[in-house]
């Protein structure tokens, strides 16, 4: 006991530094976890939006017609197939561009493939007549990006 009471500093100070060190570690493997979840999370969402635009991908393969008649000039009025078709359409567009410009979740890779993507499809007639008829709808910052692009 007396050994204690004579170093009792001593032994506070290597306690202290112990759990300094343990602490630290918590830290650096909560740090990682933390990483890892928010790639975890980033692919899940990725993964997720090329999800959606393969299923609208596959109702086109299954409804050919649907695609050829995005081409056909219309009043945008109609609520066909293609009213829904278009919907899915724009609404994976927005999910990507909020992903990109908004969450901060998306590489300027897959984005520069989403513009290409939004390029391809904004172009066809019924599109081009659904996005007026329906931009008030969406974010603005969609609205001025999908404008943009189509002019």
């Amino acid at each position: 006991m007396d050994w204690l009471d004579a170093h009792s500093t001593g032994v506070q100070a290597v306690a202290t530094l112990v759990l300094v060190i343990l602490t630290g570690y918590y830290a650096w493997a909560s740090r990682a976890l933390v990483r890892e979840t928010r790639a975890t999370l980033l692919t899940s969402a990725r993964m997720t939006l090329q999800a959606r635009l393969d299923r609208v991908s596959e109702l086109f393969i299954e409804h050919p017609d649907l695609w050829r008649a995005m081409d056909d000039t219309s009043s945008g009025d109609e609520q066909d197939g293609r009213f829904h078709i278009a919907s899915l359409l724009v609404g994976v567009l927005e999910e990507a561009h909020t992903q990109y410009m908004i969450e901060r979740s998306m590489n300027e890779d897959d984005w520069r493939a989403w513009v290409a993507t939004t390029d391809l499809l904004m172009r066809r007639a019924y599109l081009r007549t659904y996005w007026e008829r329906v931009r008030p709808t969406f974010n603005a910052r969609f609205v001025a990006f999908v404008d943009q692009r189509l002019s």
